[in-house]
Formats: structure tokens, C-alpha cells, sequence
């Protein structure tokens, strides 16, 4: 269990340097997950996993929102139910540019905040659609 936490520090350290964005380009998805987990861990908590089933009800509710030019929670118990988990959290986002910005306005709102430090989660989904942006997290 160390070796992989030392490498996510470093993994961490090296995309916080900016020195790899020319080298290994990550998507915005795999950005604001990074910087999700460097703040988690900063606060003691267990990082979160890249999940793909969640990652795919994130991009399914992304896009619907992008297509139907919406931006909600709707449907919020289909979506928990189709993770069939004991714990979902959602956060939505609208029009950040960066990875970067969409952290901050989250880490600035209470609800949204108690979501990124939920101790419970363990794995999440990350969608980004047009302006739309989906983080779906479970335990």
C-alpha cells in the first residue's frame, strides 16, 4: 500500500510543476480528478479512484444536459440506482474553462465542498460536456 501512495504524491508533485503538460497531456476529466484527490489527500482523506461505470453515468447525465440545455440533479435517484452503491454524491458544474477553476468554485461552496471531503466515497466518475461538467462519486 506505500508504493502507490508514494507515487501518487509524485504523480501529483509532477502535474502541480507544469512541467508535464507538454509531455503527458491529461483531459480536463483527469485534471480536476487529480486535483480533487491532491486536496483530499491534503486533508487526510483516502484518495478516490477513477471508476468506470461511474464514469459513465457522470458523461450520460453530462450529455444530456449539454443536449437538452439544462443543468440539474434531475433523475439524481436513477442515477444512484444504477450505480446500486450504499452512497452517491454529485457535484455540477457550468462553464469553468479549466479543471483549475471548476475545483475553486466548488471548493468555495459549502455543499459542493462537503462533497469533495465526503469520507465515505472511494471511487468516481468525472464528465465534462460542452460547459457542463459532472462529478459522480460513490462508495
Amino acid at each position: 500500500m506505500r508504493i502507490p501512495f508514494i507515487i501518487t504524491v509524485f504523480l501529483i508533485s509532477f502535474l502541480q510543476s507544469g512541467l508535464c503538460d507538454d509531455v503527458m497531456p491529461f483531459s480536463y476529466e483527469e485534471k480536476l480528478l487529480i486535483i480533487i484527490n491532491t486536496y483530499r489527500m491534503q486533508n487526510g482523506l483516502s484518495l478516490l479512484a477513477p471508476d468506470r461505470e461511474l464514469n459513465e453515468i457522470a458523461k450520460s447525465h453530462c450529455g444530456y444536459m449539454h443536449s437538452e440545455n439544462v443543468f440539474n440533479h434531475d433523475n439524481f435517484n436513477e442515477r444512484f440506482g444504477k450505480a446500486d452503491r450504499q452512497l452517491c454524491v454529485e457535484n455540477l458544474g457550468w462553464n469553468a474553462a479549466t479543471p483549475e477553476e471548476q475545483f475553486r468554485l466548488w471548493k468555495e461552496s459549502g455543499p459542493h465542498n462537503a462533497n469533495m471531503l465526503n469520507d465515505k466515497i472511494r471511487a468516481a466518475g468525472i464528465s465534462k460536456a460542452g460547459p457542463y461538467v459532472t462529478f459522480f462519486a460513490c462508495r
